[in-house]
């Protein structure tokens, strides 16, 4: 399958058992009613869906997708990359890694996907939160019919047969040591907390550029800026400007930063920036 979307990558074995699943379950809506997502392996983006994420799942509410983040395409296969959820409307962090890998996160889904797309204070927090929510579905007069339940357990009985998965022991905290070592691991910060883990060469030194939203922006000291700066901080900035700007909306800046990720040899951020256009 090769589109934009996916670029160089092949799509990696895990996901290709869930496509074939897919047609055996007889198409998207019994897929959605028993994983509670959609396959998405096209076009499926937003404008603060990170360049070098490759989507294959939206969850149908408010935006939310899921994709393996490449790291600028780093990453050498989609199976062992990182899934991250990308919830458009939050536009402070639209991005968090959520999984290592795609069946850790087929995991997660099973048991926990609520902490993929809501931030909770505390554990105790979470998990009243789950006690609530399963008080309300109980009594809820919108819940799914004796059959759509048991469709939802025959497919997800099947998954674990066909898909080896991971147990992880607490998804809360898993997703806390995810976020620590993230941030472990990174080399030039982002707003969004996702940053870029590129590593710097021996004489250069990150040099960050802030950019904003609400405050406008110097084109010309831009484009200076993303001749000079280092590889590292070009993404970083990539991130942020990805976070803050409506890239079809701003026909200099898009400009901008296609060039930097073409100086890059980044064509797959290229091309998925261009399609989102």
């Amino acid at each position: 399958m090769k589109n934009s979307n996916f670029g160089s990558y092949a799509v990696p074995p895990t996901l290709q058992k869930l496509i074939r699943l897919k047609e055996e379950w007889g198409g998207h809506d019994p897929f959605y009613t028993g994983l509670n997502f959609y396959l998405e392996l096209s076009s499926f983006r937003y404008f603060n869906t990170p360049c070098d994420v490759v989507v294959f799942g939206n969850n149908g509410g408010d935006g939310i997708h899921y994709g393996f983040l490449t790291d600028f395409g780093t990453v050498d296969h989609l199976e062992h990359a990182p899934v991250v959820c990308v919830s458009p409307m939050d536009f402070d962090r639209p991005t968090k890694i959520i999984a290592n890998d795609i069946k850790e996160f087929l995991s997660l889904l099973l048991t926990d996907e609520e902490l993929f797309y809501n931030v909770f204070a505390t554990e105790e927090d979470y998990r009243a939160a789950k006690q609530r929510w399963k008080e309300e579905a109980a009594v809820s007069p919108y819940g799914p019919t004796e059959e759509e339940q048991q469709q939802r357990e025959d497919i997800r009985r099947t998954l674990r047969e066909r898909v080896s998965l991971p147990h992880v022991e607490n998804p809360y905290r898993h997703l806390e040591l995810l976020a620590r070592q993230r941030q472990e691991r990174i080399a030039a910060g982002t707003q969004d907390l996702l940053g870029v883990v590129s590593s710097l060469a021996e004489d250069e030194v990150h040099v960050p550029y802030y950019v904003h939203k609400d405050e406008r922006l110097d084109i010309e000291e831009l484009k200076v800026y993303m001749v000079s700066a280092p590889a590292i901080s070009k993404k970083a900035l990539i991130r942020d400007i990805q976070m803050n700007f409506i890239l079809r909306d701003e026909d200099e800046l898009c400009k901008i930063v296609i060039q930097a990720l073409t100086s890059l040899d980044l064509i797959d951020e290229v091309k998925r920036i261009a399609e989102g256009e």
